[in-house]
């Protein structure tokens, strides 16, 4: 068995088993479909059928994958393959019984392969056994101590039990034997930014380093923006702490022990204008010039094309040449500062209260989530004990 052990003897078959192993998934599916309208007895060769259903799965068209590897198996019954994908299918359209059925069936057939229990771990999971689930991923990494696939099957189990260290070791186990895997890679600094382990620059090379193993996953450039987006968002830091500081060299708000004639002295502003560009070029660099030049250009990009990254950057800007103006015109009238003091941080601070607020709120219906779908695992767990 192989990550792709469907081809049969017949050369159009194989050549679909290569094309699908080059990620041509719909030519290696429209030749089979071909291949199988040529005669009665292509329609039902089980390795064309397990093999059009191995498309379907990668298109994740469960329906499609299900008849398929149903009617494969009314031919062979004994293709590990077909019950394997057929398993897979059944648990993500909720027929969760049916889908570990499947599942055993494949592990009787290949009792010393990985891959079965690596199927049967994840139907166990969406029936809410995640014990057994986790004995099954387990034994799967014994089969195939060296097979990604089996510690992620190990990984799925225990973020499900909400152990993030554990699953954390499993990716540096991961890692051990391939340092390039980028999922493994990618992985583990999510792991590490839900902890607060990583800085968001640090985050940020770290999906460099995972994307430039796996240019094409969609996951990881995802990620990379969402840092991106929190990196620009950061600004907005330094917009409100050089405003606040413009307020003060500019006496805007004067307390007792200050000085309280206006304009404020042209040196101490000019000193202060100079910090503030000192203080945004540092932030610049550390923010842009010190990213490696993939994140670079995704951040570069996360700003063209993002609204809420253009926004973000609209509050520094404005935040910042509010600032500006207090430090570089020689106010006489404290009104007009304090009036220009509120005009550049209200704005900023209500939009960066209702982002917080907002990904809050994400994230505790995710939580929700997660911890309604955990218990409702544990409760089907409990009825298939008794």
């Amino acid at each position: 068995m192989s990550d792709t052990p469907y081809g049969g003897e017949h050369p159009t078959v194989a050549r679909a088993e290569a094309l699908l192993a080059l990620g041509r998934t719909e030519d290696a599916r429209d030749l089979l479909f071909a291949y199988m309208n040529e005669s009665e007895e292509n329609k039902h060769d089980p390795a064309a059928l397990v093999l059009t259903a191995s498309c379907f799965y990668r298109m994740q068209k469960w329906p499609a994958v299900e008849l398929l590897t149903y009617n494969a198996l009314r031919v062979n019954p004994d293709h590990g393959d077909a019950h394997m994908l057929r398993s897979e299918a059944l648990w993500r359209l909720g027929r969760v019984d049916e889908a570990v059925t499947a599942a055993r069936e494949a592990v009787q057939l290949h009792t010393h392969h990985p891959s079965p229990y690596q199927s049967l771990s994840a139907a166990l999971r969406a029936a809410g056994d995640l014990q057994d689930a986790l004995r099954a991923a387990d034994e799967a990494v014994r089969l195939g101590p060296e097979v990604a696939a089996s510690h992620f099957a190990r990984y799925y189990v225990l973020l499900d039990m909400g152990d993030n260290a554990g699953a954390q070791q499993v990716m540096r186990d991961v890692l051990s034997f391939a340092p390039e895997d980028a999922d493994a890679r990618a992985v583990l600094a999510g792991l590490k930014d839900e902890t607060r382990e990583l800085r968001l620059p640090e985050l940020a090379r770290e999906y460099t380093a995972a994307l430039g193993a796996d240019p094409g996953s969609a996951y990881i450039v995802a990620k990379l923006e969402d840092v991106a987006l929190r990196l620009v968002r950061r600004t907005r830091w330094v917009a409100l702490l050089c405003l606040l500081y413009a307020a003060v060299t500019s006496r805007a708000f004067p307390t007792g022990d200050d000085p309280t004639s206006l304009p404020a002295p042209l040196g101490a502003r000019m000193w202060f204008f100079f910090l503030m560009c000192v203080g945004w070029g540092l932030c610049v660099w550390r923010t842009y010039f010190k990213l490696p030049r993939g994140a670079q250009i995704t951040l570069l990009s996360v700003i063209r094309r993002a609204f809420a990254a253009k926004l973000a950057v609209a509050h520094s800007l404005w935040g910042t040449l509010c600032a500006v103006l207090l430090v570089t015109v020689p106010w006489t009238d404290r009104g007009y500062e304090q009036a220009l003091v509120w005009i550049g941080g209200v704005p900023v601070v209500l939009a960066m209260w209702y982002g917080a607020a907002q990904r809050r709120n994400e994230r505790d219906a995710a939580e929700k989530a997660k911890e309604k779908r955990l218990k409702a695992a544990r409760e089907k767990g409990a009825e298939a004990a008794r």
